[in-house]
């Protein structure tokens, strides 16, 4: 059996319901690049009056189908929050599935909202900002050498740990999409991927040649070197940072009044 006869199956019940006003299908059957462990996307589109939702996960005919249940104005709310935290995970969903059920075009309108927040631009950070994240570099650089030098157990962990964070940080700098961690390694080296999930190749290539070397490299003392140098490397391209006499004033942040 096909995984569309298998998504035929599942969808009996859902496409007669009456609070049921659209589905799509997405994910890598859609896309294509499917592996035995990919999944069925399916959107459920509920009637914006509906007051839950719903998500879940059910094997029909040897294929997982991965369920989202959901009134528009939730989906929207979804679009909002992945904007905030620089992904684009539920856009490129929509804008890239295929529409099984649109009674009243509300999954057609929904695409298009997807793709405006997919090609709105991301807020700038703040000089002061920028310094504060260069700082939070310089400290987890020295927090790796003190793991390092201190030959700790947990070096390894830690050191993964910061080089994804120092993704994070640069990504915040650069005003750029976050991609997730597991897809990292196809983001820096995969065209197709790029094509696939829609996203821009990442703005300084140099860093991603570099992160890869981190990501392969063995050894504690070549690490700890390649994370010097990918850290000199940020700095370089934010201006420079120097920790000797480096300071950052700004407003206080508590009411200026006694509390009541």
């Amino acid at each position: 059996m096909s995984w569309e006869d298998a998504l035929e199956r599942f969808l009996e019940d859902w496409k007669h319901r009456e609070d049921v006003v659209g589905i799509l299908v997405c994910g890598s059957y859609i896309t294509g690049g499917a592996s035995k462990r990919s999944d069925i996307d399916v959107h459920i589109i509920l009637h914006d009056d509906c007051n839950w939702r719903e998500r879940g996960n059910q094997y029909v005919d040897g294929f997982l189908i991965e369920y989202f249940v959901n009134p528009p104005k939730q989906i929207r709310s979804y679009f909002k929050e992945d904007f905030r935290r620089r992904s684009t995970m539920s856009m490129v969903q929509f804008m890239t599935g295929r529409i099984i059920q649109d009674r009243y075009g509300i999954v057609k309108a929904l695409i298009e909202e997807a793709r405006i927040w997919k090609e709105k631009p991301y807020e700038a950070l703040a000089a002061s900002m920028v310094e504060l994240k260069k700082y939070e570099l310089w400290d987890a650089l020295d927090n790796l050498l003190d793991c390092y030098e201190e030959r700790r157990k947990d070096f390894d962990l830690v050191y993964d740990h910061s080089l994804l964070q120092l993704y994070r940080v640069y990504c915040s700098i650069l005003g750029v999409e976050e991609v997730p961690y597991y897809q990292l390694s196809q983001y820096f080296t995969d065209p197709q991927y790029l094509k696939k999930y829609m996203k821009a190749p990442f703005p300084d290539p140099d860093f991603g040649d570099l992160f890869i070397q981190a990501m392969q490299i063995h050894g504690q003392e070549e690490k700890v070197k390649i994370y010097q140098k990918l850290t000199e490397h940020v700095f370089n391209k934010c201006g420079g940072f120097e920790i000797d006499g480096w300071k950052l004033r700004s407003d206080t942040t508590c009411s200026t009044q006694a509390d009541s």
